[in-house]
């Protein structure tokens, strides 16, 4: 992409704004920031522009956060997680690579659709046993295909991983935690990729880098003040409402 259209202002401030939401939800929660960002960001950027983008943006900000919250973090469980997560990521970065973009971007649109309105739509419940630890296998599966496809895999270990653990505190660190090593993982296959050696990547990535630490840094400030109720409320509303959005400009293209 050329670089003269990456710095386009309007595209530039849209994407800062998007930017600072997202790293704001990923300070509350441990996790969230590709989820929310990435279904808005690749309205205005390509697909194969945004999600190596956004590898760089998570690697700065689980480095802060992860690093934090790692002696916390439940490790005993991403241990036998990350082998199946593995695997989906491979599948995911060749999928990446060479499927077309646009059944890519409606699969994108139905994920964040579908998230936003069960993250409106969920009750609160009690946890009355963790389920299986076998349902590690078509969690870290799917988890690693959507991470490397869109790097918005965070939700679906913060399924598996809320159906494991009982303590907020420790689902929080864990999840945080996970998304240091899942970002590293990425890293490793964008590089391999060559996706994250295009210039118009590095450019975006580095005039996102100051919304991303103002978004980040306020969020990790006021976690423990707001409700649980209010960030979910938020957060599924951005979903819901940037998957709609990517569905109605895709959708009619394959018409």
């Amino acid at each position: 992409m050329p670089i003269f259209e990456v710095l386009q202002p309007l595209s530039v401030t849209l994407a800062v704004l998007i930017i600072f939401c997202a790293y704001f939800i990923f300070g509350v929660s441990g996790f969230g920031s590709s989820i929310v960002a990435v279904p808005l960001l690749v309205q205005l950027y390509p697909l194969t522009t945004v999600v190596p983008m956004m590898v760089i943006m998570d690697i700065c900000a689980s480095f802060y956060l992860g690093r934090k919250s790692s002696k916390d973090a439940d490790k005993k469980e991403l241990l036998w997680l990350f082998p199946f997560t593995l695997v989906g990521m491979f599948i995911g970065i060749t999928l990446l690579i060479n499927a077309p973009s646009e059944p890519l971007l409606i699969i994108l649109g139905l994920f964040a659709s579908a998230n936003g309105a069960r993250v409106l739509i969920k009750k609160k419940t009690n946890l009355h046993s963790p389920i299986s630890k076998w349902w590690a296998v078509p969690f870290g599966l799917s988890g690693g295909i959507f991470t490397a496809l869109f790097a918005t895999g965070g939700a679906i270990y913060a399924s598996y991983l809320a159906m494991r653990m009982r303590d907020p505190r420790m689902l929080r660190a864990t999840m945080a935690f996970a998304i240091l090593i899942l970002t590293m993982m990425r890293f490793v296959f964008m590089l391999i990729s060559e996706l994250l050696l295009h210039i118009d990547v590095l450019v975006l990535a580095m005039s996102m880098l100051l919304p991303m630490i103002c978004g980040l840094w306020i969020g990790s400030r006021v976690h423990s003040k707001l409700s649980s109720p209010n960030i979910q409320s938020i957060y599924g509303g951005i979903l819901l409402f940037s998957g709609a959005m990517l569905l109605l400009r895709e959708v009619p293209k394959l018409i």
